[in-house]
């Protein structure tokens, strides 16, 4: 019951920073933010996190940065761009699956020096 509440309280406070972003950038520009910020923080996440509890480990990963991120805003733009353009939906699709695991990545690695 704790792991799921941990979820739950996570994906509440996640799913309103995103709003807060869509609010202050627009839905366009935010989306690029929340998931390109999202991966970052995932990557810094997934190092600083190995030797905290369950409950700790899903309410930061799973519900917060999980709530905070969305694939399907951008699966649904994505499919909007393709409609009107094939090259700017296949440039769309690139441009944020790269920056979002490039961002993962980076995070990745500054989880783990702050851990050395």
């Amino acid at each position: 019951m704790k792991n799921i509440l941990a979820v739950g309280f996570g994906g509440m406070v996640g799913s309103l920073l995103r709003a807060a972003v869509f609010q202050v950038a627009g839905a366009g520009l935010g989306l690029w933010v929340v998931n390109i910020l999202g991966s970052l923080l995932i990557g810094i996440a997934a190092a600083l996190l190995l030797k905290h509890s369950a409950p700790t480990r899903l309410f930061v990963s799973t519900g917060l940065i999980g709530s905070f991120t969305s694939f399907s805003a951008f699966s649904a733009q994505w499919f909007t761009l393709l409609e009107s353009s094939l090259p700017a939906g296949i440039l769309y699709a690139v441009g944020m699956t790269a920056a979002s695991i490039s961002a993962a990545g980076l995070g990745l690695w500054i989880g783990r020096k702050e851990t050395v």
